[in-house]
């Protein structure tokens, strides 16, 4: 072996010696700064578990300006997301789940979580992406189905589930999703349908593929069992905020019940539950002061004053009846919590406001909206302004027939005087939340859809009208 031969294999194995030390070092360095780290819930919250998201290491985010608060723009968010997963599929070191992603591509996501919209679709949003991060699955915003269509055709395998209201859109659209003139589209089985309300189909633009593919932030109310119903509930929860304001003793809270409506148009309504009189009656009776929150849109929700007449504003404050107009979530937070009551008008239907009453130690007043004549305290032909909450009774939640007078007052007299500690329903934990989430993103989706396909494509060859997808 010649001289030159001899010094270019000890160069060699010097570079490759510090090539050794190099990724020694840049595997240390790399532990060094997810140590104590996981997803940043608001890109800044840690998580639990350090093992769950790996985040990237600080020498390369330097580099990378972090998103600006006063902008507010989810596309900086879906930035520093795909840099933590390509960062993590790089190096070998992804979290669990941290390399199965949900398109979160109703606006609402965006707005509840970047923008601080709180809205009953906004508190759902911002329960459903928390937990989603919490259990370390990677999530990205999107706007539109467009944008959702990108977004996967960057990681098709990795992408999990696709959800969206108006799921039919893109199962209408041979543009979106995957079929025979667009092999790269979203799968059909992919998509799932985001309805607050509990629908099993009927809503616009309805999932085609239905069933288990339209999500919901409520219960079921037709059916006594979740395991039952034939859409998928996720739900959503407020514990984590809610416990971080303390809970007033009821000797210390203010003399007020809190009327829950935040727009004029509820009390005009036809679901309004009472009479506008009671409000001012009932202040003198039971000595509190009935104080809501509410604004005046004449043209809230279809009121149309040109036909029906403008409406008279409610408030009278020499009665004890006082508007404190629009509040933010933490006025409003605090005025429920001083509060010893929250009755409820009949709208809006199924807002998440009284589970906020209840983890606040504030019992909840329900109108029974209609019911049957014959057997008016059969739970099971009851239509009330929260159906969730029929299955509970006083102290917590005071099931009132509209219209009554007397079981309104004696309503407002025993839950203004009855404590009651912090109430969480089972189902609205943040845990509950979790483990259905992390059904939603395990399931193995393909295979319930070719079960589904099968049955599809009988029935269209017995002549039948039904929707088939490719898988």
């Amino acid at each position: 072996m010649n001289a030159k031969r001899v010094t270019y294999l000890k160069i060699v194995s010097v570079l490759a010696f510090f090539i050794f030390l190099f990724n020694v070092f840049s595997t240390q360095l790399w532990q060094e700064d997810t140590t104590g780290l996981d997803v940043n819930l608001c890109h800044g919250t840690s998580h639990h578990n350090s093992s769950a998201y790996a985040v990237v290491p600080s020498h390369v985010a330097n580099h990378f300006p972090p998103p600006d608060d006063k902008r507010q723009d989810y596309r900086e968010w879906n930035g520093q997301t795909l840099r933590e997963l390509h960062t993590c599929m790089a190096l070998g070191n992804c979290g669990a789940n941290q390399n199965k992603v949900a398109l979160l591509a109703a606006h609402w996501f965006e707005e509840a979580v970047v923008r601080g919209w709180r809205g009953g679709e906004g508190v759902w949003g911002l329960s459903v992406y928390k937990n989603l991060r919490r259990l370390g699955y990677t999530t990205l915003f999107a706007n539109s189905f467009e944008e959702a269509l990108q977004q996967y055709r960057m990681f098709p395998d990795l992408v999990k589930v696709v959800i969206r209201n108006r799921a039919g859109e893109c199962h209408q659209d041979t543009k979106c999703v995957k079929g025979p003139t667009n092999p790269t589209g979203i799968p059909a089985w992919k998509i799932f349908d985001f309805e607050f309300f509990a629908s099993h189909g009927g809503h616009f633009h309805t999932s085609l593929m239905k069933g288990k593919w339209i999500l919901s932030a409520n219960p079921d109310r037709l059916v006594a069992n979740e395991e039952d119903s034939p859409i998928q509930y996720i739900g959503y929860s407020i514990q984590e905020d809610c416990q971080k304001v303390p809970t007033i003793p009821l000797a210390d809270r203010a003399q007020q019940v809190w009327m829950l409506m935040k727009q004029l148009t509820y009390v005009y309504d036809d679901n309004f539950a009472w009479n506008r009189s009671y409000f001012a009656l009932a202040a003198s009776e039971v000595g509190l002061d009935f104080v809501g929150g509410w604004q005046i849109n004449q043209r809230y929700g279809g009121w149309n004053p040109d036909v029906r007449g403008p409406m008279a504003d409610i408030e009278d404050r020499e009665q004890r009846v006082i508007n404190l107009g629009r509040l933010n979530q933490q006025d409003f937070m605090q005025q429920v919590g001083t509060s010893k009551v929250m009755i409820g008008v009949g709208g809006p239907w199924w807002s998440p406001s009284p589970y906020n009453s209840l983890c606040q130690g504030v019992p909840f007043i329900n109108p029974i909206l209609h019911w049957k004549q014959d057997a008016p305290w059969d739970k099971s032909f009851w239509y009330t302004q929260h159906p969730s909450l029929n299955r509970f009774d006083p102290p917590y939640v005071y099931n009132v027939h509209a219209r009554d007078w007397d079981a309104f007052v004696k309503a407002v007299k025993a839950a203004s005087t009855t404590e009651i500690p912090s109430f969480i329903p089972d189902h609205m934990t943040e845990a509950a939340v979790q483990k259905r989430l992390e059904a939603l993103m395990e399931t193995d989706w393909r295979s319930a859809a070719a079960v589904l396909l099968q049955e599809r494509e009988e029935a269209v060859r017995a002549g039948k009208e039904s929707y088939v997808f490719e898988l």
